[in-house]
């Protein structure tokens, strides 16, 4: 019995160590992740800009066709102004013409302010070009290490499972189906040392007739209050099972 005791503890024992380092790589991932979100904003943000550029681009093709075609007309009414001798028809064109020129001017003073838009949208590009690559360097970088250390870990994981299984082997079906059961209810802890009369998973007193049993330490017991598996130390110290994880909790 004690051995059975001594086995599953050494169980509780890998079963945390399991535990940090699943969180240990859950971590890593959501880094990733953040790494993979930035990269996704900055695309976005470049993608936005570029998409201004092409329409601002697009617009100054268009005043610019405008211009030519205006000034093309302007110089054909200014050639017939040297032929017309009506005077009203003479006015009428000249207006024409004047018109002509503002339009021009207006469109001129429009394509500068565009070109000088698109020359601070350059460097805004630039800049983002530039960050986007950085925060790809960064995410290789840090996937390259994440995979290393996924490999590695991996491969600890499989050691320990194999320990794990051995250990399994030589406890009784019905107590390892129990320390399982009562494991995934109790936050990953199963089996618990009691100390001063008190279970060390949730800081219980237990009843002192339950307290003399475990002394004797000729069955299994569980806690009246949390069920876990409850086990004593015949040198009176509480040797809980290794980790954060076997920290007092409900």
């Amino acid at each position: 019995m004690r051995q059975q005791l001594i086995d599953l503890n050494e169980i509780q024992k890998i079963d945390l160590e399991i535990r940090e380092i699943e969180k240990s790589r859950t971590d890593s991932t959501d880094g990733l992740r953040k790494h993979e979100a930035k990269i996704a904003e900055v695309k976005g943000e470049l993608r936005t800009l570029v998409e201004q550029r092409e329409v601002m681009m697009r617009e100054t093709k268009t005043l610019e066709g405008t211009v030519h075609a205006e000034s093309l007309k302007i110089k054909k009414w200014e050639i017939r102004l040297n032929d017309i001798r009506n005077q009203r028809e003479y006015l009428a064109l000249s207006r024409e013409v004047e018109g002509g020129k503002r339009a021009n001017r207006d469109a001129d003073e429009k394509i500068l302010e565009l070109m000088t838009q698109r020359e601070e949208l350059d460097k805004k590009i630039e800049a983002l070009s530039d960050k986007l690559a950085e925060e790809e360097v960064d995410y290789d970088s840090a996937k390259a290490a994440a995979d290393k250390a996924t490999r590695e870990v991996q491969e600890h994981l499989n050691g320990l499972t194999k320990r794990r299984n051995g250990l399994a082997g030589k406890i009784p079906k019905p107590l390892f189906k129990k320390y399982e059961m009562v494991r995934q209810k109790r936050f990953g802890v199963g089996l618990v040392t009691v100390a001063d009369g008190c279970c060390q998973g949730c800081n219980m007193k237990l009843p002192p007739q339950l307290y003399n049993i475990l002394q004797r330490g000729d069955s299994i017991e569980q806690c009246p209050s949390c069920h876990r598996i409850i086990y004593w130390e015949p040198n009176g110290t509480a040797d809980k099972p290794a980790g954060k994880g076997a920290e007092a909790s409900p």
